[in-house]
């Protein structure tokens, strides 16, 4: 019995650790949500190895939703796609389906390396190269 209570104590421990991850998990996620749902994005610096392609998106703004969808928009045209974040990975998968350039430069799984709440900074890496994407909030 002595053996029993000290096992118990250490089970109803780790099931409060476990608990306590995913909830610390979970308010992370909430917050990353928060921060790139609200407002929109310009693209501040676009890359292709050495090629500054900023320019091809100087109209452009992106709104990222709660629910997965994500609007480019120039000159009053949109274009609808999709983006889905893994906040364990650091990584945002971005999709527009129906987009040319510039916009289907963005199709792909980006890697976070360096963020804000008003800034996001992502490579890409392709057969081509290294791609560099830096966001920032308008």
């Amino acid at each position: 019995m002595k053996l029993l209570k000290p096992l118990i104590l250490v089970g109803c421990l780790a099931l409060l650790s476990t608990s306590c991850k995913k909830a610390i998990e979970k308010k992370v996620q909430d917050l990353v949500m928060d921060a790139i749902t609200h407002g929109e994005w310009i693209v501040e610096q676009y890359f292709e190895g050495t090629n500054n392609l900023s320019s091809q998106f100087l109209d452009y703004r992106f709104k990222f939703n709660e629910d997965g969808t994500l609007t480019g928009t120039a000159n009053s045209s949109s274009t609808d796609g999709t983006w889905k974040p893994n906040v364990t990975d650091y990584t945002i998968t971005a999709d527009f389906p129906t987009a040319v350039d510039p916009l289907k430069k963005l199709n792909g799984l980006w890697k976070i390396k360096d963020s804000d709440w008003d800034y996001v900074k992502a490579e890409m890496q392709t057969t081509d190269g290294t791609r560099l994407l830096i966001l920032r909030k308008k």
